[in-house]
C-alpha cells in the first residue's frame, strides 16, 4: 500500500501563546476594541503551514490542564505556572482566554481536526500520533516552538518552529535529524537524556545545578548514554541519581499513553468551504466579519486560505 503524503501536527496551545505574546505590541482590535492579535496570528500560522506542506491529514493538539501522569510523579511539575485568583486579578485584564476560545471555535467551524483530552498535554497527543501513524506517511511535520518536541524527530519526521506573522525578527526554523545531530551530537531520541541533567526551568523540572546544555551533552557523549553515566563514578552526578531519573521520566515523550484517540480517517483534511453555506460556514463568515479578520476572510471566501493557487488546487 503506498504511503500517504503528509501528516501535519500542530501544537495548538504553543502556537497560540506564541502569537498572543509575540504580536501583543501590534494590538490588533476590531472597531469595538476587542483584541484579535492572538486569533489572527494563530490562524495565520495554521493556514500558512497548511498552504506550505499541503497535508492530506491534519491534527491540532491542545493542552487540557496539567499532565496528570506527570503530577503523579512530581507534584511540583509546572506548579510555577499556576496563578492564584488574587494574582490573576492583580494582573492586566485577561485578553488571552477570550481570544483562545474564539481560536478554538474557528478551528471547529473551519473543519480542522483537533483534539483536547482532560489532563493530557498536547506534546503527549502529538507523540501518540507520531507513534501510531508516522510509518503511514512519507512525511510528518510537527509545528511547535517547544524544544521538548524535537525528541520526536526521525528520518520522516521534522519539527517546524514557525515565524511570527508580521514580526520580521522571528523567522521560521526547520529541525531535522541532520540538524539535531549537528547541534547536539546525538540522535533526537537521546535529547531527553541531556535535558534530564540540565532540568527544565519552564516546566519546573529540577536538574543538576551547575550543569548546562554543553556540559550535559559532553557527559552523554563521553559515557555513551544516560544509564551508563548514572552507573559510573562521575562526581558531577553521583549524588543526583534520583533527581536525574525523575527528570528523564518527566521529559521523555514515549507516545504510549492510554488515551482515547480518533482513527486516522478522522484526521483527513476536508475543511469547510465558504460556498457550502452550512451553519458552520455562515457562523464563520459572521465571526470573521465581526472580528474584522479581513485578510483571513478574503482568503477563505476566494478559496486560497489553504492552498496557494499558484501551487495547488484551491480549497
Amino acid at each position: 500500500m503506498p504511503k500517504k503524503k503528509t501528516l501535519l501536527l500542530i501544537d495548538g496551545h504553543n502556537i497560540f501563546i506564541r502569537a498572543y505574546s509575540g504580536l501583543k505590541n501590534q494590538d490588533l482590535r476590531n472597531k469595538d476594541g476587542f483584541p484579535t492579535y492572538g486569533i489572527h496570528g494563530a490562524l495565520t500560522t495554521v493556514a500558512g503551514m497548511i498552504r506550505k506542506y499541503e497535508p492530506s491529514h491534519v491534527l491540532i493538539a491542545f493542552d487540557q490542564g496539567r499532565s496528570s501522569k506527570r503530577i503523579a510523579m512530581d507534584s511540583n511539575y509546572k506548579a510555577n505556572r499556576v496563578k492564584s485568583k488574587e494574582e490573576k486579578t492583580r494582573d492586566e485584564p485577561d485578553e488571552f482566554r477570550p481570544q483562545f476560545d474564539i481560536f478554538l471555535q474557528a478551528c471547529y467551524r473551519l473543519g480542522i481536526p483537533h483534539l483536547r483530552i482532560n489532563n493530557v498535554e498536547a506534546d503527549d497527543i502529538i507523540a501518540k500520533t507520531v507513534t501510531n501513524f508516522s510509518q503511514v506517511f512519507e512525511q510528518v511535520v510537527i509545528v511547535s516552538a517547544d524544544h521538548d518536541i524535537q525528541q520526536l524527530i526521525r528520518d520522516n519526521v521534522i519539527v517546524v518552529k514557525p515565524s511570527l506573522g508580521r514580526s520580521r525578527n522571528v523567522k521560521e526554523e526547520v529541525f531535522t535529524m541532520d540538524r539535531i545531530r549537528e547541534e547536539w551530537g546525538v540522535d533526537p531520541w537521546r535529547l531527553p537524556e541531556i535535558w534530564a541533567l540540565t532540568g527544565d526551568k519552564g516546566d519546573n523540572i529540577e536538574g543538576i545545578r551547575g550543569i548546562g546544555p554543553k556540559k550535559a551533552t559532553k557527559l552523554i557523549r563521553d559515557y555513551g548514554d544516560l544509564e551508563t553515566l548514572l552507573s559510573s563514578d562521575e562526581p558531577l552526578v553521583n549524588s543526583h541519581h534520583e533527581v536525574v531519573k525523575l527528570a528523564f521520566r518527566l521529559i521523555e515523550l514515549q507516545g504510549l499513553d492510554e488515551v482515547p484517540f480518533p482513527p486516522l480517517g478522522n484526521l483527513q483534511f476536508n475543511p469547510s468551504k465558504y460556498e457550502d453555506k452550512t451553519t458552520h460556514t455562515l457562523e464563520l463568515e459572521k465571526l470573521f466579519s465581526v472580528l474584522e479578520l479581513n485578510s483571513i476572510k478574503e482568503r477563505w471566501v476566494n478559496g486560497t486560505l489553504w492552498r496557494d493557487p499558484k501551487i495547488g488546487r484551491r480549497l
